[in-house]
This record gives structure tokens, sequence and C-alpha cells, in this order.
């Protein structure tokens, strides 16, 4: 996998009556992914730093990447089509003097998550990220309707 050079962060978390909106991006653009509301209440949990009373997702892919030894290198979205949008995690594994690579494909929500745990960065496509609308001017509209 190519590894991208653009970076981005999770921006804003916002529940809506049909899913959750994930507002990312960086001081150039920002610009929305979609996700069940499920995944979005996870995702505003774990970036809210708090601690659970119970393990939840994301936990799970943490403790089984730590207990397997095997670190996260990459997180990148790497393509869209229409509004789906597909990422990829790089980790690492190392048994000795043998490194094991391995890519996996998992949903933005999940990388999303699993950046959020690990405090990897989140990368994008170049030719992806300028593809996109920014959506900066919605996320401060609801920022001033928040307060």
């Amino acid at each position: 996998m190519k590894i991208a050079d653009t970076f981005i962060r999770l921006k804003q978390v916002v529940m809506t009556s049909s899913g959750t909106c994930l507002f990312l991006g960086n001081d150039q653009k920002t610009f929305i992914i979609y996700v069940d509301p499920v995944m979005g209440e996870q995702i505003r949990f774990a970036s809210s730093k708090q601690a659970p009373s119970r393990p939840l997702t994301f936990d799970f892919m943490r403790y089984l990447l730590f207990g397997l030894d095997v670190s996260v290198r990459h997180i990148v979205l790497y393509r869209a089509e229409k509004e789906t949008f597909f990422a990829k995690i790089l980790c690492q594994q190392t048994c000795g003097s043998v490194t094991h690579i391995t890519e996996l494909d998992v949903r933005p929500s999940d990388a999303v998550l699993l950046s959020l745990a690990t405090s990897k960065p989140i990368a994008i496509d170049g030719g992806l990220f300028q593809s996109l609308s920014d959506a900066g001017d919605l996320l401060e509209n609801f920022l001033k309707m928040k307060e």
C-alpha cells in the first residue's frame, strides 16, 4: 500500500436522527463520513477519553493487537465511491528476527476507533482528499448552534 502523506484528525462527532456524521480533516479542509449510530456512539465515547465501565469494541481490538504483540503502523483512507469510504490498517508483528506486515481492509469507522485507541494518526490519499467537498462551513454552523 502506498502510504498517504495527508494527515487528518477527527474534528467532531454529530449524532443525527438517521445516523452519525464524522467531521474529519485538517487545517485545509473538513469532510464528512456517515456511519451507523452504534459506531458513532462508540467513536464519540472514545474521543471523549472517558474510561468505560465495560470494554467496548475498540478496546477489544486494542487488547487483541497488544496481546498478539502487533503494532499499528498506518491507518489510511484510500478510496471513496459515492458516499462509501474505504480504509486500510497496516499492522506489524516482529517475532525474533522476522517481521510480518499485514494490510487489513476495515470500515472507516473501525479505522477511526483504532486511531483513537492507539493514538495513531489517520492518513488520506492526497488525490482523494482534494476531490472531497469542504464541509468546514457546515461544521462551524453546527458548533455555533451548539453554543
